[in-house]
């Protein structure tokens, strides 16, 4: 059983969190120029995750459940293995938590491709973990999971 005590904690955290004004629009922000730098890719894509990522990153783990440390997943922005593939950030699908140095970022990622970009090719719940570290957010784990699809609701 977990301890009522240890619950109550946390969800006080949590609401505290989400209810400070503009809470968690540097963490939003961070995000999308991750998001940012996987799309552009190659060298400068490279740059700008290496500056988002903290040195203690942990792993990314993939939704095939692959994990890749920092330097595994520097070295995928730089080289994409599906360069077709462009993401997109749902911008209305954000929960953000904010509590001391620690924050947390849900997101919806909609990934299509960039010869057809009105096929849908698949939807990722990311979640980012961040440490604010000396004076900004900075990456240390990264979880994506892929949702199923909705079903079809044509004939």
């Amino acid at each position: 059983m977990i301890g009522g005590t240890c619950a109550n904690n946390f969800n006080k955290r949590l609401v505290q969190g989400v209810s400070k004004v503009n809470s968690g629009a540097e963490l939003i922000e961070q995000v999308r120029q991750l998001i940012m730098a996987e799309n552009e890719g190659g060298e400068s894509g490279r740059v700008k995750a290496d500056f988002i990522l903290a040195q203690n990153f942990t792993t990314i783990t993939r939704s095939n459940g692959d994990e890749e440390d920092r330097a595994a997943l520097l070295n995928a922005i730089a080289n994409p293995r599906n360069q077709n593939l462009s993401r997109e950030l749902d911008e209305r699908e954000f929960w953000v938590v904010e509590s001391n140095n620690l924050g947390v970022v849900r997101s919806l990622i909609t990934t299509k491709g960039r010869s057809e970009p009105s096929t849908i090719l698949g939807r990722f719940r990311n979640i980012h973990v961040f440490e604010k570290q000396q004076g900004r957010w900075r990456c240390v784990a990264w979880q994506v999971t892929r949702l199923k699809e909705s079903p079809s609701t044509g004939s």
